[in-house]
This record gives structure tokens, C-alpha cells and sequence, in this order.
């Protein structure tokens, strides 16, 4: 399997866990069955846009910022995943619901920080494994250019 996709799908996992996290503790918080795998896909790619824009903006003074970039990166996603998701999908109501909710997914995204090279060499090793058992479906080859 591709690195990059692999890498997005323990990245959705993450945080996912850390948005129903959230939406656990937080009664100003709601995520919806369906539309809440969509909102955790669309604050994912959200936030693996966001944050390579943030980090170019704030250039050489960015390792002095780092906690600044997440916080600002979590938030920016969260706001998009809010507007781009129905309210009975994905919704945060309430000043301090958006305070929590960006500290608490923030600090899952620290967590998932420490562990993301690991994690995903763990489940691309899995992937692996699964694609060598017998009865398993072989990658097909490119088509030549």
C-alpha cells in the first residue's frame, strides 16, 4: 500500500478518536454517525493541508512556535470541518466548547505526533502481512507508459 495513503488512514484514526474524545466530554459538541466519518476525513485533509501552509507562513521562527501552529492548525480545521458539515453531522456550539474542543484535540494530535512513525510502520506491516496470505489478491502491475 502507498505510504502517503496509509499514512492519511492512521492519521483519520487518530483523530477520530481524539474528535469523539471531544465530543464525549463536551456537551456543546456533536458529532453525527455518518456524517461524522465524513467530518473526520474532512478535518484530516484539512488539517494535513493546513498545517505545511502555517509552518511556510511563519518561515524560520516557526521552531519557536510550534505549540502556536497546532493550536492555530486544530482550530482552522475544526472551523472548516463546522462549516462544511451539516449541524446534524458535525457541530460545536458555545465559546468555551471551541476553547476545549481545540485544546483537547490538540493534545491528541501531540499524542498522535509522538507515535505517527510508528504507528504507521505498525500497520503498514500488518498491510503487508495480509497481502502475502495465501488466497490474497496480488497487487495488479502498472501499465507500462
Amino acid at each position: 500500500m502507498n505510504p502517503k495513503v496509509l499514512s492519511f488512514i492512521v492519521a483519520a484514526i487518530a483523530y477520530g478518536v481524539t474528535l469523539v474524545v471531544a465530543n464525549l466530554v463536551l456537551e456543546g459538541m456533536h458529532i453525527g454517525w455518518l456524517w461524522g466519518l465524513v467530518a473526520v476525513a474532512l478535518f484530516t485533509v484539512t488539517i494535513t493541508l493546513l498545517r505545511p501552509l502555517v509552518t511556510r507562513l511563519l518561515g524560520k521562527h516557526v521552531h519557536g512556535w510550534t505549540w502556536v501552529l497546532g493550536l492555530v492548525t486544530v482550530l482552522g480545521s475544526l472551523v472548516v470541518t463546522t462549516l462544511l458539515s451539516p449541524s446534524s453531522g458535525f457541530d460545536i456550539d458555545g465559546f468555551w466548547t471551541w476553547v476545549w474542543a481545540t485544546l483537547i484535540v490538540w493534545v491528541g494530535t501531540i499524542v498522535y505526533d509522538l507515535v505517527d512513525e510508528k504507528a504507521v510502520a505498525t500497520a503498514a506491516s500488518h498491510v503487508d502481512r495480509y497481502q502475502q496470505r495465501p488466497g490474497a489478491t496480488p497487487p495488479t502491475p502498472a501499465a507500462p507508459a
